[in-house]
C-alpha cells in the first residue's frame, strides 16, 4: 500500500526534492533554467496560505494548532510552525517518514512544538475541533475515499478554522 511505497522510496524523494515532498510555485520572474526548486516549494506553501486567507490582514488570527495531513518528512509542518509560532502535528501512514520527520524537527530545535504520528487520515486519532488549521498539500490523491477524507479534516478543525487542501 501507500505506507510501504513511502517506506521504501522516501530516501529517493528526499534526495531529489529535499524536506518538502511537493511541487513548487514558480511566479513568472522565477521561471527558467536557473529556477531554485526548493525555494519554489516554500513559495508554494506561502502562495497556498495567501490564497486560503490564512492569517490574512482582517481575517482570523494566525493558527495556534496546525495539523499537517500527509506530512511526509515534515517540511511543511516545520515551515508552518516557524511562520506562526504554533504547535504543529503531522500525520503520515509511513513509519519511516514519521521517524525522519521527528529527527529533522529535533535537529532544527522544533522537536517540542512540531511532532509526528503514524495515523490514517480517514480515521484520525484526534478529538473534534482540535486544530485551527488543517493542512494537506498533495496527499489527497492517495485517499481512497475523498468524501471521508474531507469529512475527517472538517471534524478535527475548530469552528472558524481553515481546512486547506
Amino acid at each position: 500500500g501507500i505506507a510501504d511505497f513511502y517506506d521504501s522510496s522516501t530516501g529517493v524523494w528526499v534526495e531529489l526534492w529535499g524536506e518538502h515532498l511537493h511541487h513548487g510555485y514558480y511566479p513568472r520572474d522565477a521561471r527558467g533554467a536557473g529556477a531554485d526548486h526548493r525555494q519554489a516549494q516554500v513559495a508554494m506553501i506561502e502562495e497556498v496560505l495567501r490564497w486560503a486567507g490564512v492569517a490574512a490582514p482582517g481575517g482570523p488570527p494566525a493558527p495556534k494548532a496546525v495539523l499537517d495531513v500527509g506530512c511526509g518528512v515534515g517540511g511543511s509542518s516545520r515551515h508552518l510552525q516557524r511562520k506562526f509560532g504554533c504547535r504543529c502535528v503531522g500525520i503520515t501512514l509511513s513509519p519511516k517518514q514519521r521517524a525522519q520527520a521527528q529527527a529533522l524537527s529535533e535537529a532544527s530545535g522544533q522537536g517540542g512544538t512540531t511532532t509526528f504520528q503514524v495515523a490514517d487520515a480517514l480515521r484520525m486519532p484526534f478529538a473534534d475541533d482540535s486544530f485551527d488549521l488543517v493542512w494537506s498539500l498533495e496527499s489527497g490523491e492517495h485517499m481512497p475515499d475523498k468524501a471521508a477524507f474531507l469529512r475527517e479534516m472538517h471534524r478535527v478543525c475548530r469552528p472558524g478554522g481553515r481546512v486547506v487542501v
